[in-house]
């Protein structure tokens, strides 16, 4: 399985892509490996040991983010938590242990299905959004692969549920290195390589399961987060590959 990349083209409009087609079919497939790219993490060659991996890498990257949110606001203990994108629950089983009450939530349904072999108390896992209010919201590498048409909306969704004095955790992409962008005709990077998006086509060209990358506009987002009611916003630059973005850190207030 290749990860492809549409970059920005002055000499194409790609058509819409149904990326949860995407999504459901990574998850059918290869749920741990559409998680983290790693060759470890394929169905193929999956063992115990590496799946013990896999979600003791979300352990540490929870723990890192709790760090880094309390670092930037001071005190912050939430007692729930929100995981958009949640895939086979990575981080979703840590923010449990954290915060006693954890619910992911995707599209996929391969992937539910992988994750809900670890639910239990505090921990659950659903395909739509609930109607509640939490004190963390996560999103890390997802909101990368949807498109920002739909993701601006799936923002303020989320953020409609972000309780007082919660706080955010979001990752997204806001540009990308030179080799992604100035390739000719429609800017489709396959790994080191650049090959033509036909341009009639756009993304329907790729066939479905691929994982497609896009650009935010990082002032549409931040605007998004004032309007959802947060008061700090913090930033954090991240680098997935030359695919360049921000993690950003924001809290509501009280």
């Amino acid at each position: 399985m290749l990860k492809r990349w549409l970059g920005k083209a002055k000499d194409a409009a790609p058509a819409a892509r149904d990326t949860d087609a995407d999504w459901r079919k990574l998850g059918r497939d290869e749920p741990y490996f559409g998680v983290l790219a790693d060759p470890r993490f394929l169905r193929a060659n999956l063992t115990a040991e590496a799946l013990d991996d896999f979600y003791a890498s979300g352990v540490t990257d929870i723990a890192y983010y709790l760090a880094l949110m309390r670092a930037r606001f001071g005190p912050f203990a939430p007692a729930s938590a929100l995981d958009f994108g949640c895939g086979v629950g990575r981080l979703t089983a840590a923010l449990a242990d954290v915060t006693g009450d954890a619910l992911g939530v995707d599209i996929a349904e391969g992937m539910l299905v992988e994750a809900r072999q670890r639910a239990r108390p505090g921990l659950d896992f659903a395909n739509v959004l609930p109607e509640r209010a939490f004190d963390w919201i996560v999103s890390i590498i997802v909101f990368q692969h949807i498109d920002p048409a739909r993701g601006h909306d799936l923002l303020r969704a989320l953020l409609a549920r972000l309780g007082p004095g919660g706080g955010v955790t979001l990752q997204i992409t806001i540009f990308r290195d030179a080799r992604f962008r100035d390739a000719p005709g429609g800017r489709l990077a396959l790994g080191d390589g650049i090959e033509r998006l036909d341009p009639r086509k756009g993304l329907a060209a790729l066939a479905e399961g691929e994982m497609v990358m896009f650009d935010y506009d990082l002032s549409i987002v931040y605007a998004l987060l004032i309007e959802g009611g947060v008061g700090e916003i913090a930033m954090l630059p991240t680098d997935h590959g030359g695919f360049r973005g921000a993690l950003i850190l924001a809290r509501k207030p009280h």
